[in-house]
């Protein structure tokens, strides 16, 4: 059976635990998995299941994703998070859906609880073109919480860009797909995200970082699509209100299993006028006027 190197970053996570206790009850066979934790963890340098490579400090994401990559053994690189807690059946599934070799990229999808306002809010918010309860098909791009790549496929890719703080799995995927490779989505490939922010301003300094270090406003992918029209910091925040609105309604018209948390609608909203502000900022440090 095919050789899963599971990837995860961290930066003394307190949910780690439950990630890697979740990775033990996987149903394929142990031996068919190796997991590597790269970053910074107290509580791994006394021995924990797996192997833990330290950074010696805090680094991006994306830095640490492509050390553990380094250090991998196996055929396929499967990346989740210190916060996410994968299904039982996670790893079988790639497994089988890997087994067709044309298959070179996928993306699992991703389940919540809605215990915590906020927290449900960041997630419908954040990965709503990637949860569980939608079909299987094709993405523009795939997040780094729960995505399987081929070794060899990620390693001619250049790996992740490791002087982005947040958008690195975008950045990678986009350019996968413009290589010609598949994006493809396995919902039932699933992991539950279980990230600690739970306050208003966690999300909201959240949404802003990802508006801010957006692949959207990136030169190199604005050929078509509105970004391409938005040029402008002034024009982004004149028009953030209908942005906002529009990525909110389009959340909820989209997925009909998403109508029971009808309430998070206007904190989702909210989320999305602060990343239109991110957005701006970026735009406005990029400009030729204040460049010179």
């Amino acid at each position: 059976m095919t050789l899963f190197s599971i990837v995860i970053p961290t930066l003394n996570a307190p949910t780690l635990k439950r990630t890697l206790e979740a990775l033990k009850r996987q149903t394929i066979p142990s031996d068919c998995m190796e997991v590597i934790v790269v970053g910074v963890d107290e509580s791994l340098k006394t021995g924990a299941w797996g192997r833990f490579y330290s950074t010696g400090q805090a680094v991006f994401p994306g830095t640490a994703r492509n050390r553990g990559a380094a250090l991998a053994n196996g055929e396929i690189l499967a990346f989740t998070d210190a916060d996410c807690i994968p299904e039982p059946n996670w790893l079988a599934v790639l497994a089988e859906r890997f087994s067709d070799p044309a298959t070179a990229v996928m993306g699992g999808g991703v389940a919540f609880q809605a215990e915590n306002y906020w927290t449900l809010t960041d997630n419908i918010s954040m990965f709503h073109d990637y949860l569980s309860s939608l079909p299987a098909g094709q993405r523009e791009q795939l997040p780094s919480l729960n995505l399987a790549i081929r070794r060899e496929v990620f390693l001619q890719s250049g790996g992740f860009d490791e002087q982005r703080r947040t958008g690195e799995d975008s950045d990678l995927t986009i350019r996968l797909r413009e290589y010609g490779y598949v994006l493809r989505f396995e919902p039932s490939a699933a992991v539950t995200h279980a990230p600690s922010r739970s306050q208003a301003m966690e999300v909201f300094r959240h949404h802003f970082l990802h508006g801010l270090h957006s692949v959207k406003f990136d030169f190199r992918y604005q050929k078509r699509g509105i970004e391409s029209l938005l040029g402008n910091s002034w024009v982004v925040l004149l028009v953030s209100p209908l942005l906002a609105a529009g990525i909110t309604a389009k959340i909820f018209l989209g997925n009909r299993h998403l109508w029971r948390y009808w309430y998070t609608a206007p904190a989702i909203f909210s989320a999305k006028l602060v990343w239109c502000f991110g957005a701006a900022l970026r735009l406005y440090k990029n400009s030729p006027k204040k460049q010179n």
